[in-house]
């Protein structure tokens, strides 16, 4: 996306956080300049919920996050991790960039989380719907072994901690790209879940024996 094209879907108010994070996956030259001076202008909120309970987009964040991802790349995002806040955006926009050197940063700038989710369970619960994104689909790339390794840690600390179908559902999708023969096992000797979700199990079972045997 141009930037001429950003700011006049910004000024008709038409511009979404997809067109944001479009813009700083394409590294559009200018961008962090040209959102800091519309979020100026247009008085975006950083916060989602205003001071009157009004619930809103934060684009000010957004534009914040992707702006600095935009002109300083992985590092930026480093930095801005540093104030808890930012976690759920900075997870969005490397969702976004659907790659492995995305994964790399999410394993790495969240290292603390992924190592004792129970510390951080909201964070740790973006972080999986994450990695199901990135890495559970046909087009998806494929992990490395590393990666594979420290998420599915990850994936099985968190399994005694969901507290709903959807967050056990997730979990059981999101193996399906990092799964390994011990997780077929631990899948066959749970139950079903119910519905909408009573077909995942064996699906994930599927999913990963075939990406096991696909290896080389």
């Amino acid at each position: 996306m141009l930037i001429s094209t950003l700011r006049t879907k910004a000024r008709k108010n038409t511009l979404e956080v997809e067109h944001i994070l479009a813009a700083a996956k394409a590294g559009v030259p200018g961008l962090r300049e040209e959102l800091s001076q519309l979020s100026i202008e247009l008085n975006w909120s950083a916060s989602a919920c205003l001071s009157d309970g009004t619930r809103v987009v934060p684009l000010a964040k957004w534009a914040e996050i992707a702006g600095a991802y935009a002109e300083q790349g992985m590092s930026a995002l480093a930095v801005l991790a540093n104030k808890p806040e930012n976690a759920v955006y900075i997870i969005g926009l490397l969702e976004t960039l659907g790659s492995l050197e995305a994964v790399d940063a999410l394993n790495a700038i969240f290292r603390d989380v992924m190592h004792k989710p129970g510390g951080d369970t909201h964070t740790a619960w973006c972080l999986v719907y994450a990695y199901n994104q990135l890495l559970s689909f046909k087009k998806s790339p494929i992990a490395t072994s590393e990666q594979e390794n420290t998420i599915r840690a990850f994936l099985n600390e968190l399994f005694p901690l969901a507290e709903s179908d959807a967050q056990r559902a997730s979990l059981i999708c999101t193996l399906r790209g990092v799964g390994d023969e011990a997780s077929i096992q631990y899948l066959s000797n749970i139950a079903e879940l119910p519905y909408p979700y009573e077909s995942l199990r064996r699906d994930a079972i599927r999913v990963i024996r075939q990406r096991l045997r696909a290896r080389p």
